[in-house]
C-alpha cells in the first residue's frame, strides 16, 4: 500500500511539473508577463486603471451631436447682412422655413435641433458679431427633457445669455418666446407641462428685468385639456405646418 502510495505521489508531481512547464512555454509565446497582466486586471496598478479610464468616450451632451457641430460650422461661414433679425433656438426654431413664411431676407434661421441654453452660451458671441437688429429666442425644453436640468439651473442660463447680449450688443433688441407645451396625453413625453409652465413663469420675470419683450406663445397653442393641441403637432412636441403659421402669426407684429 505504502508502495502504490508513494507511485501516485510522484506520478502527481510529475504531471504538475509538466502542467508548469507547458503554462511556462505558452506564456514565454504570448509574451511573458505583460501577457499575464493583461489577462489579469486585478494586477494593474492605480495609474494603469486611471490610464483606461481616461480612454473613455465622455457621455456626449444633446448640442455636441454631430448635426449640431456641422450646422453650427454652415453658420460660421454665411455672410453676414446688415439689419439680421436671427431666429435663436432648438428643433423648433430649426425646422420653420422663417424667410419664405415672412418673406424677408433678413431673416436668418440659427436654430439648432437638440440645442439646450449652454450650446447658446457658447455661440452667442458669434451670433452678436453681426450686431443684429432683432433676436428672437426660445430656447430650454432640451434642457428639461434630455438633460433633466432644474428650473433655477436653466433661469441661470438663461441669464447668462441675456447679460451677454445686454453688454455686447445694447442697441439689439431681444425678443424672449416661452417655450411651447407639449402633448403627454397621447404621447409618451417624459416633460412635465406644469414645470414649463413655471418655467415660462420665471422667463417672464426675467425679460422684464432685462427690459426685454416676453412673447407668451404657450398659452396659444394649450387645449382644452393643457396640453399641446394635436392640432399643431404629429409627434406631441414638434409643430406642423398649421403649427408653424399660428407661430408666425404670434410674432409678426415683432418682425
Amino acid at each position: 500500500m505504502l508502495s502504490k502510495n508513494k507511485t501516485l505521489l510522484l506520478i502527481s508531481i510529475g504531471l504538475n511539473i509538466l502542467f508548469i512547464a507547458l503554462g511556462i512555454t505558452f506564456t514565454i509565446r504570448r509574451g511573458g508577463m505583460s501577457y499575464i497582466v493583461r489577462r489579469l486586471p486585478f494586477l494593474e496598478t492605480s495609474s494603469q486603471k486611471n490610464s483606461n479610464r481616461a480612454k473613455e468616450v465622455p457621455r456626449q451632451n444633446t448640442y455636441r451631436s454631430t448635426y449640431y457641430q456641422m450646422r453650427y460650422s454652415i453658420f460660421k461661414t454665411l455672410p453676414d447682412t446688415e439689419g439680421e433679425m436671427i431666429l435663436l433656438g432648438d428643433s423648433l426654431t430649426d425646422q420653420g422655413e422663417w424667410q419664405e413664411l415672412f418673406k424677408n431676407a433678413n431673416i436668418k434661421n440659427r436654430g439648432i435641433n437638440g440645442e439646450t441654453t449652454d450650446g447658446i452660451i457658447e455661440r452667442i458671441n458669434e451670433i452678436l458679431e453681426t450686431n443684429p437688429q432683432k433676436i428672437f429666442l426660445m430656447i430650454g425644453v432640451n434642457d428639461f427633457w434630455n438633460e433633466s436640468k432644474t428650473i433655477s439651473i436653466v433661469v441661470n442660463n438663461y441669464r447668462i445669455i441675456l447679460s451677454t447680449i445686454k453688454k455686447n450688443a445694447p442697441e439689439t433688441q431681444v425678443f424672449v418666446q416661452s417655450i411651447l407645451p407639449v402633448n403627454q396625453a397621447q404621447y409618451k413625453i417624459k416633460l412635465d407641462n406644469k414645470e414649463l409652465g413655471a418655467f415660462n413663469d420665471r422667463l417672464k420675470i426675467l425679460a422684464k428685468e432685462f427690459s426685454y419683450e416676453y412673447i407668451d406663445l404657450h398659452s396659444h397653442f394649450l387645449d382644452e385639456q393643457n396640453q399641446l393641441s394635436s392640432r399643431y403637432t404629429s409627434d406631441g412636441v414638434h409643430l406642423n405646418g398649421e403649427g408653424y403659421l399660428l407661430w408666425k402669426k404670434l410674432i409678426e407684429k415683432y418682425i
